[in-house]
């Protein structure tokens, strides 16, 4: 199937951005989201999986 001049042009453009990002380190990481943890909620889940809770 033969693609068309536009969606080649725009297969050109997506590689340039990809490369233009490369360049600038935006998949290495440097540039990923702070995820902080939710205190309340993993207390819950470390005492929900302790072996010596007691049986209600």
């Amino acid at each position: 199937m033969a693609r068309s001049k536009k969606q080649k042009a725009i297969d050109v453009a997506k590689k340039l951005q990809r490369k233009i990002a490369l360049q600038q380190g935006y998949y290495d990481g440097r540039f990923k989201e702070k995820i902080i943890p939710d205190k309340k909620k993993e207390a819950k889940r470390k005492w929900a999986r302790k072996k010596d809770r007691p049986e209600d």
